[in-house]
């Protein structure tokens, strides 16, 4: 029920490995994960995360305060994708999809409204909040019908690559009131994120598996100028994860290897300038994590994987922090996160709060998905 309390009685145990200590936020009633990793989810104070949890028997948004362990049911709605909300860290107003419909809530006083409706036979994306609140964006992709599907995750991204669906990436100012249409194409547009420190610049992918696409693009919402940045070889090379830094750099994974039939990559982090200019690439001594996020003062990152020499031994089991040492990534483990990576909900995703003193992450290794903090090792 919306405006319902919860007080989570936070659980802290010492991590088997590095000795940190590792607090799961949720209590494991239902399934409970923070949203996608590349989003605003926690308050610019550093003491409230947004939550998508199924405690109530379908997912909704709670808040969960990080200091008291207070939860408040934000929605009673009944269509909400997980992964897909973002929070506007200043105002504390959630924005979400409840099936086709753009929502916002209030987190002081819970109030909602409606903001857009996609057409149907269209679903949509992640949302993301431009620095200052005002613009939101987001992309809605033609609903196709797939005959490939195993259950398995991935299992009909080929087929769906090949259907190139139509997709139309959207902005609205949600000050003015307006909604445009930025860019649109047949082709299987996703991940699609605005520039924390100018609004008019908007990237996205071609989805599909990263050495078989040319993945990063471009928009200007100012002149609809679309512009490719890192262009890849097909089947060479492969990049993704895409992110903006606070200060409006990209952050991908990146990998390439000699001969398309190898299984052998070798593994970077690759910083840009939005246009296109490589400001720094960083070769992993082993395989890379499979996100990667970025501190405040960028200056360190987190993983949810750590293989600090090519031979470690369950690395993916591992949270890890990362830093660029010359042209190298210097990996450490944090914890572990000891996640099944069964299904997207259980992916680890880790964040740094604002104020850089602690990861998040979410996991599923007590049976059901809860979300986990731990303290940042300097």
């Amino acid at each position: 029920m919306k405006g319902k309390t919860f007080h989570m009685e936070f659980l802290r145990e010492k991590d088997r490995d590095t000795g940190v200590i590792v607090t799961r936020l949720t209590d494991g009633v239902g399934n409970s994960i923070h949203p996608y990793f590349t989003q605003t989810i926690v308050s610019e104070d550093s003491k409230i995360l947004l939550i998508e949890s199924t405690r109530s028997g379908r997912w909704q948004l709670f808040s969960l305060e990080l200091d008291t362990g207070l939860m408040v049911q934000l929605t009673d709605d009944f269509n909400i994708f997980p992964h897909r909300s973002c929070l506007d860290p200043k105002k504390l107003i959630a924005y979400y999809w409840d099936g086709r419909i753009l929502k916002s809530v209030d987190l002081h006083t819970l109030k909602t409204e409606e903001i857009y409706v996609a057409p149907p036979g269209f679903h949509t994306g992640i949302l993301s909040l431009s620095g200052d609140g005002r613009y939101l964006t987001f992309v809605y992709s033609e609903d196709l019908e797939m005959s490939t599907g195993t259950g398995a995750q991935y299992s009909q991204m080929l087929e769906h690559l090949y259907r190139r669906p139509a997709s139309v990436i959207m902005r609205v100012d949600l000050e003015g009131e307006r909604i445009e249409a930025v860019w649109g194409e047949r082709e299987w547009i996703s991940h699609v994120n605005i520039s924390p420190v100018d609004p008019d610049i908007i990237l996205f992918c071609h989805e599909g598996p990263w050495h078989l696409v040319q993945r990063m693009w471009i928009v200007r919402a100012d002149t609809h100028e679309i512009y490719p940045i890192l262009e890849q070889k097909r089947y060479l090379e492969r990049a993704g994860h895409e992110y903006f830094t606070r200060s409006g750099r990209i952050v991908t994974q990146y990998s390439v290897r000699e001969t398309p039939r190898s299984t052998e990559w070798t593994f970077f982090d690759v910083i840009m300038d939005t246009d296109g200019t490589v400001l720094g690439k960083y070769r992993y001594p082993g395989p890379s994590p499979t996100h990667i996020q970025t501190n405040p003062t960028e200056d360190l990152f987190v993983g949810d994987g750590a293989f600090p020499t090519p031979d470690f031994k369950d690395g993916r089991d591992y949270i890890g922090l990362i830093r660029h040492r010359d042209d190298m990534c210097e990996v450490k483990p944090l914890c572990h996160h000891g996640s099944s990576w069964l299904t997207q909900e259980s992916h680890p995703h880790p964040i740094f709060t604002p104020d850089g003193k602690n990861v998040i992450f979410t996991s599923d290794r007590e049976g059901v998905c809860n979300v986990y903090m731990v303290s940042v090792i300097r």
